[in-house]
This record gives C-alpha cells, structure tokens and sequence, in this order.
C-alpha cells in the first residue's frame, strides 16, 4: 500500500470515529411522552418522523400525561431550557402548534440541563367531549446550543 493509501485509510478511520460527536448534541436530547387511560397506553418520542401516534380515549374519562426529558449529550451542558408542555383542541399536525386561551392544560418549567441531567412530570385531567385533542411537550430555548428545539406530540381522539 502507498503512502497516499495510508494517509485516506487514516483520514477515513479519523472522520469515523468523529462523526458520532458532531452530530450529537441535536440527536441527544430526548423527550418522552406517554398517555394512559382505561388500560392502555401509548408513547410518544421525540424526533420522530411519521405523524404522531394517536391514543384514543372515551368522553370524561381520565387520561393521565406523563413525560420525561434527558440530556444525552456527552459534555453540553444547557441552560435555561423551557420545558413546555399543554394539551388543547385541535390538529397536532400543524407546524409548532400552540395552546389557545381555552387549552386543557399548560405549564412551563425553566431548567438547566447538565448532561444526563432527567426531568419529568404528569398530570391527568377527565377529556371533557367528544373531539381531536393534542398534548405537545416542547422545548424552547435548547436551538441556542442544539440547533434546533424538541419536541414530542401525540394526537388524543375522543370519538
């Protein structure tokens, strides 16, 4: 093998071993949601692709909202992270819905995210009448170091 051929092979084995960190930050932050009622339950993660999964509930039954954030990301510390969460009426397709005046529920926490720093909540409310609700935790503040915000969305239909 030439010297040009062990300088590439280098090069290559240097850029593997690399890659994983660059791209870490954005893919580390993770945001779970999960909704239960009557027996069952569905999740939701952040960054998923598809359209959000739908949990179906029956009018006034209780549905109970738990969700969980984490910071992956080896050595980024981030700070003054808006962790906001709601569930309102409407299509939780839209582009970055958020709650209106009349939503089901809403709460912010500010907090810093050291890494493999957790933080988690719930709450459970009756869905008061038959229609398409949607619970979206979000967070605002984290594209200052990650590049983008994060966000998981679940679709609640009552039929």
């Amino acid at each position: 093998m030439s010297l040009l051929q062990y300088v590439r092979l280098g090069a290559l084995a240097f850029g593997v071993l690399l890659m994983p960190c660059l791209g870490a930050g954005a893919n580390d932050f993770a945001i779970n949601l999960k909704v239960q009622s009557g027996g069952h339950e569905q999740t939701a993660i952040s960054g998923q692709a598809a359209a959000p999964p739908t949990f179906t509930a029956k009018s006034k039954e209780v549905v109970w909202v738990q969700w969980s954030a984490a910071n992956g990301a080896s050595g980024i510390p981030l700070s003054d992270i808006t962790l906001h969460v709601f569930m309102d009426r409407g299509d939780p397709r839209a582009a970055a819905p958020k709650p209106g005046p009349k939503a089901l529920y809403e709460s912010a926490l500010i907090q810093d995210f050291e890494p493999g720093a957790k933080s988690s909540g719930e709450f459970r409310l009756p869905v008061p009448e038959p229609g398409t609700y949607f619970v979206r935790v979000e967070t605002i503040g984290a594209a200052k170091k990650l590049g983008k915000e994060v966000a998981a969305v679940m679709q609640v239909s009552v039929p």
